[in-house]
């Protein structure tokens, strides 16, 4: 089985030695390395061309979708051509056991997607910092009592599912309805909850809160109830705020992968 990596990057240079470093000890496990360098103005591109001089690389200066990151990601996508192809973003830590569990999650054909589990671990704030290991508990005590899929964002996918259903679609929290348009074509979406991967940059600012609660309001499975009940117990009031707004105003967030 081949597995294609996609990582588009945009001004990581930051994370992007903790990311390459763990992207390397693996790299005999995968078949084909794409970073889609997306408005770099950063070091980002010589980093990993110093790491992975015979990786594809492709310079992404111009956007015709509305969010880029779903318009990055596709782009990636559309270049490989692996069996399975595994979605990552320039600022994780990846666990090396991720590869073996593709292949061995993938054997079952009626599989089309699995997504991974991360542990936050914000790298420049102390603050974020203890956020991240109060979210990391609840996740991991939940998990027990709570067994269904969940969408981390952090996948990989069949690419024959792909050509079954389509690729991403140009909307704000795109892989939550890739999953739901894959069980609704009879695929399986798996998540595992096991994987030691660490998320760098976490969903925990102010701004990245504020962002994935204008998400949850266009996707129809986070009723106001639920936002609510996910603001209040992983401290993140923004993310309701931010749900609330796209709901009274219409708001639409679209942007790069800042």
């Amino acid at each position: 089985m081949k597995i294609d990596v996609v990582m588009p990057v945009h001004n990581e240079e930051k994370y992007l030695p903790y990311s390459l470093n763990s992207l390397k000890c693996i790299e005999r496990e995968l078949n084909q390395l794409i970073f889609v360098l997306d408005n770099c103005t950063d070091n980002s591109e010589q980093k990993i061309r110093n790491v992975f001089p015979n990786a594809k690389l492709y310079i992404k200066n111009r956007h015709t979708w509305r969010f880029y990151v779903a318009e990055s990601f596709q782009y990636g996508f559309d270049k490989a051509k692996g069996d399975v192809v595994w979605a990552i973003g320039a600022d994780l830590v990846l666990d090396p056991n991720i590869p073996g569990i593709i292949r061995e999650i993938f054997n079952d054909t009626n599989v089309g997607t699995v997504c991974f589990r991360y542990l936050n671990h914000d790298l420049y704030s102390f603050w974020l910092k203890l956020r991240g290991i109060y979210d990391n508990i609840y996740k991991t005590i939940i998990q027990r009592f709570r067994k269904e899929a969940r969408h981390t964002g952090f996948y990989a996918f069949r690419r024959e599912m792909v050509e079954d259903i389509g690729g991403l679609a140009d909307i704000v929290s795109e892989y939550d309805e890739f999953c739901l348009r894959a069980k609704k074509n009879g695929w399986k979406v798996v998540y595992i909850p096991y994987t030691q991967t660490l998320h760098l940059r976490p969903v925990l600012t102010a701004r990245k809160q504020y962002i994935q609660g204008v998400a949850r309001y266009y996707l129809p499975h986070y009723t106001l109830i639920k936002t609510l009940f996910h603001s209040f117990i992983h401290l993140k009031p923004h993310l309701f705020v931010g749900y609330m707004h796209a709901k009274k105003y219409g708001i639409v967030e679209s942007g790069t992968l800042k």
